[in-house]
């Protein structure tokens, strides 16, 4: 017989910035986590990430569709986090210094309008730009560039920098995390309690969460092929500008809302000590960290998009990572084995930190049995 008082409310297989978020928020309301990750956090999607945090809608947002909610949610969990982290002392590292989504023609900037028509009735504001010399901290874009739109609700974190921030909010609340370790196996002991096999330690939780991103460790116990994740490795460089610091982040106005934008769709986020984050780029099907010629020259182009000239920057790194792209397109929640308290959570791709407190929210919500309502229309998509 397992003692209560060795059992964990929830186990969370994956430390990447779904699973940590999933551990903040049942922390938050007095659930006792376990983190298993088997390198360090954050090594997979959320080291590439671009961070950007935004409630605009994104590819096939409908209005009141479980995406949207989702996304509305977690933009919403994110004005919280300052006030959470300051009751825990921690600075807040989410950065609300707005958006400016570019537009080089008069039709991307008709998009920019319309969009700016539909979220501002959600209460998003936006400021429309007909000229870059309306902004004159914008002096270093491309002269080809038409205007734009400047949304200043929106920012953004980095992705290692948020990770690590929310593990140390975690343990502060009295949740474990188990870094370097790999999970290995589970068994059902009984309806209510689950034994987690790693490769140090045996656990037991009264609920199971896999929130393991690109790595298909549940392909051994036979689950549905729908729910086999595709690995897309993303490339982005850190520049630092010798004549000018980026006030707040770039992005193209029709990254997202068309498929039929610009070729070279990403975004500058500006980081700390004045570095520039610029990317990322999509190798669909690659699920290696090797720093390839076609990701750095993908970023190159980015930058030249909307700089004009890359002359004056000095190159710092390269880096990649590998985002979890599902079957569907969209992010999966679901419950495996039959079971109400084993999960599955994966398939954010390029969305899982704008995405990762709703997602959260979702999940807590489901687990406290406070709010099912939009868990269960995941898990029947």
């Amino acid at each position: 017989m397992v003692d209560k008082s060795e059992i964990y409310d929830v186990v969370i297989i994956g430390g990447g910035v779904i699973g940590i978020s999933i551990a903040y928020k049942l922390s938050k309301s007095n659930l006792r986590c376990a983190v298993v990750e088997k390198n360090y956090l954050g090594n997979g999607a959320t080291q590439a990430a671009a961070g950007v945090i935004s409630p605009l809608f994104y590819g096939d947002d409908q209005i009141n569709s479980p995406m949207r909610q989702m996304r509305e949610l977690s933009y919403e969990m994110f004005l919280k986090l300052e006030d959470e982290f300051e009751e825990l002392e921690i600075e807040c590292p989410f950065n609300k210094t707005g958006i400016f989504r570019t537009a080089f023609d008069d039709k991307e900037l008709e998009l920019l309008k319309k969009l700016s028509d539909i979220t501002s009735k959600l209460g998003v504001k936006s400021e429309l730009v007909t000229d870059r010399k309306q902004k004159n901290e914008l002096n270093f874009l491309s002269e080809e560039i038409r205007g734009g739109m400047f949304f200043p609700d929106e920012g953004y974190v980095d992705g290692l920098n948020f990770v690590g921030k929310l593990k140390s909010a975690i343990m502060k609340m009295g949740s474990d995390i188990f870094e370097n370790e790999e999970f290995l196996d589970f068994k059902i002991v009984n309806d209510n309690t689950n034994q987690i096999i790693t490769s140090k330690h045996n656990f037991f939780a009264n609920n199971l969460v896999f929130a393991t991103g690109s790595t298909n460790i549940l392909e051994k116990y036979d689950i549905s092929e729908e729910l086999i994740i595709n690995p897309v490795k993303g490339q982005y460089i850190l520049v630092r500008s010798k004549e000018f610091e980026l006030p707040y982040t770039i992005g193209d106005g029709s990254y997202g809302q068309t498929d039929e934008g610009p070729q070279y769709q990403g975004y500058l986020v500006p980081r700390d000590s004045g570095l520039i984050y610029i990317g990322a780029s999509k190798h669909y099907g690659l699920n290696d960290n090797i720093i390839e010629l076609e990701g750095i020259n993908f970023c190159l182009e980015v930058a030249k998009k909307y700089l004009g000239s890359i002359e004056n920057f000095e190159f710092i790194s390269a880096h990649s990572g590998i985002r979890p792209q599902s079957k569907k397109g969209t992010p999966v929640i679901k419950k495996l084995f039959n079971s109400d308290n084993i999960l599955f959570v994966s398939g954010h791709y390029t969305q899982g930190m704008m995405l990762s407190l709703g997602t959260a929210e979702i999940i807590k919500n489901y687990l406290t049995k406070s709010d099912e309502i939009l868990f269960n229309l995941f898990n029947e998509m």
